[in-house]
């Protein structure tokens, strides 16, 4: 097969969940000897234009060939068939102005010229199909991410029993405003992780007593697996895609006020701080399994080889 990913999202940021899921699914595509791969790098092979997020690809493609961006682009050429990855519909629900406006229409543009949808969870793919009624359903696969190997129990690390808040303090459906308050009524320190590596996050999970994950959205909610795979309790707000992958000894509190639901935290926290934690985590642990990047890879390849197989390419 002939493929091209477009490596934007290296250009757009140093850090974040996407250019995660992109990293990994990227380096599996590099070993597939199935694929024929052509890489667009904004860093190191291409310059980019002004505005080069939200432009055509300068590129011309070799056809017939499936092209794939990491961030809503597509290449409109006879003979490409384009694949879009979805994350999340943030944009409708939580922002407003010229950012939803220009947002949304480059996520609308990219859905109508691709042949081809991955969404990361099944609330994703809801989310899409609210928004979007007019794509094709059976067009649409689900990759749920993996988690990695660098998150994992540190045997020689000791638990020093403060909270830990995952993600953008500054988003306000991530509520973070909910884990300062229980870190007010349960009275233990509140450690937040932003920009941190992979190594030092996985010492945060060693240390701490559990993560707090009071998050309103997610499109799937990678902080929760990692947490588990390293052996920490997690807590988080029952929503969104977070059913889907937190399993069935997950500790969830329901959609309320923020008021509430710091009360119904903090109470779990007690709990936590009375009881064994034993089977919680080895209860995480061993849902974290069910997720692997490898796995993740087949279902984006599946989507490629529909393409593939459909169209006689």
């Amino acid at each position: 097969m002939n493929i091209v990913l477009d490596n934007i999202i290296f250009m757009l940021q140093q850090n974040g969940g996407i250019s995660t899921v992109w990293s990994e699914h990227l380096r599996r595509a590099r070993a597939d000897v199935a694929l024929r791969l052509t890489e667009l790098d904004y860093k190191e092979q291409m310059a980019p234009r002004f505005m080069e997020r939200y432009r055509v690809p300068a590129y011309k493609a070799e056809t017939p060939a499936i092209f794939h961006s990491s961030y809503f682009r597509v290449l409109p050429q006879k003979g490409v068939h384009n694949v879009t990855t979805v994350h999340d519909l943030t944009y409708h629900f939580y922002r407003r102005g010229l950012a939803k406006a220009v947002h949304l229409w480059e996520e609308e543009r990219a859905l109508r010229h691709s042949e081809a949808v991955i969404c990361v969870s099944e609330n994703t793919k809801r989310d899409l199909l609210r928004f979007y009624p007019w794509y094709p359903e059976e067009q649409i696969t689900i990759a749920y991410n993996g988690v990695s190997d660098d998150f994992y129990p540190m045997k020689s690390v000791k638990k020093k029993g403060f909270l830990l808040f995952v993600g953008n303090s500054k988003a306000a459906y991530k509520r973070y405003d909910v884990a300062q308050h229980v870190a007010q009524l349960t009275g233990i320190e509140l450690v937040t992780a932003a920009n941190v590596t992979k190594e030092e996050l996985n010492k945060l999970y060693n240390e701490a007593l559990c993560l707090l994950y009071p998050s309103d959205y997610e499109g799937f909610g990678l902080p929760v697996l990692e947490a588990q795979k390293a052996g920490c309790p997690v807590i988080a707000q029952n929503n969104s895609s977070i059913p889907e992958i937190i399993g069935e000894e997950g500790l969830m509190i329901q959609h309320d006020t923020p008021e509430r639901m710091a009360a119904e935290m903090a109470d779990i926290v007690r709990q936590l701080l009375l009881r064994p934690t034993d089977k919680i985590i080895a209860a995480g642990i061993e849902n974290a399994k069910r997720f692997s990047w490898d796995q993740s890879y087949q279902q984006v390849k599946k989507a490629y080889e529909n393409i593939y197989y459909n169209h006689h390419l």
